[in-house]
């Protein structure tokens, strides 16, 4: 096993590798120190000889790669906790890219050349369903009722029935018109083209920002266009529109909020930003003058030391669950330089991020036991 290229593989594909053999779950690339232990086990238990298995439990995708009866290989995609929408496009990234990721990673951990298995995903939700990634073109007409019901379930934020139309619409068997094997990608597209624009329609006719519907559009199609292949077309069926469905919930929620609120909301939404009241200001159409006013009153902070706070906290759960050097955190979470970030981070947790990084679980596991005496 060659473990500098496996971690090096692991961070050029975004991925967390670990091993599991006799129902035990080992670490083998340097960045996944924490990860779900039961979920993996449960996992590795749907591995089959001869296959490369991708298991799906919610929003998490695991890869499966045999490399004996008893040992194999589980690829997870590396989630950012902040930025739900690159999580979005991560996962489609994982399955699209996930045969030729799996066979690099077999290669590298055993040295022999990978063998030319096929690919299956199953879903993690009581029963165990494999889900083909080719299917012919049919009930075309049916899927357009179901695009229909999964949209009003969308304008009126039923979450329950916005699954059960997406399900509805993976079970139609529909690429798109016309198919043949020459143009099957390219209707693959097409169908969640023309599904991307019904989603941005509907959200600017019913007051969802212009600029930021556009936004999404634009990221969602260039990805699309972006792919040379298609690997699992119900991954993007199910993921894209759940992009439109959680900020449209942000947004409503936004409507509904006092300003204080909708401040804070803005804060843990722009962390890799460096938002200055005047940009908070104008994105939520209050008075300058009035932001910290309303918000200390609230939360009695002022905006800049609440900011603050919620930075150092997302750079606290970098630190426990990530190997992300501290100039790439600081970087991230928008600080001026390296230098400003260690003063800060030290000033408000009492240890620098190095020494968080080999502690602040035991710093944190203490204040907790303190909290609550």
């Amino acid at each position: 096993m060659n473990g500098n290229k496996l971690d090096w593989l692991a961070a050029a594909a975004g991925v967390d590798i670990l091993r599991y053999s006799m129902h035990k779950i080992f670490p083998v690339s340097v960045g996944n120190k924490h990860f779900n232990r039961d979920l993996m086990l449960e996992a590795s238990e749907k591995a089959e000889a001869g296959l490369y298995t991708i298991v799906q439990y919610k929003d998490i995708y695991v890869m499966l790669i045999p490399i004996s009866d008893q040992e194999g290989l589980l690829l997870e995609p590396k989630l950012d906790p902040i930025d739900d929408l690159h999580n979005v496009f991560a996962n489609i990234d994982f399955v699209n890219h996930s045969i030729n990721t799996a066979k690099l990673t077999y290669y590298l951990y055993t040295g022999k050349p990978a063998p030319d298995w096929d690919i299956t995903l199953l879903q993690l939700h009581g029963a165990i369903k494999a889900v083909r990634t080719v299917r012919p073109m049919n009930e075309l007409v049916a899927f357009h009722v179901y695009t229909v019901k999964m949209i009003e379930a969308l304008t009126i934020l039923d979450e329950k029935k916005f699954k059960e139309s997406l399900r509805d619409m993976q079970g139609c068997h529909v690429f798109g018109q016309a198919l043949t094997t020459t143009n099957v990608i390219r209707g693959q597209k097409d169908i969640l083209i023309d599904l991307i624009s019904k989603l941005t329609d509907n959200l600017s006719n019913m007051g969802f920002p212009a600029g930021q519907a556009i936004q999404m559009q634009t990221q969602s199609v260039q990805k699309i266009e972006y792919q040379t292949n298609i690997l699992n077309f119900d991954a993007w069926l199910r993921e894209i529109p759940w992009i439109y469905f959680s900020e449209f919930r942000r947004y409503q929620k936004s409507l509904f909020q006092d300003k204080a609120e909708r401040i804070k909301d803005y804060l843990a939404n722009h962390l890799q930003d460096n938002s200055r009241l005047k940009d908070i200001a104008k994105a939520l159409n209050m008075s300058e003058q009035t932001l910290n006013t309303v918000f200390k009153k609230k939360f009695q902070v002022t905006i800049k030391q609440f900011y603050i706070q919620l930075k150092i906290e997302a750079a606290k759960r970098f630190l426990l669950t990530t190997r992300i050097k501290i100039k790439d955190i600081a970087d991230y979470l928008a600080f001026i330089d390296e230098s400003y970030f260690v003063m800060t981070f030290s000033k408000i947790v009492g240890c620098t991020p190095a020494k968080y990084r080999q502690t602040g679980r035991h710093l944190d596991q203490k204040k907790s036991i303190k909290s609550k005496m």
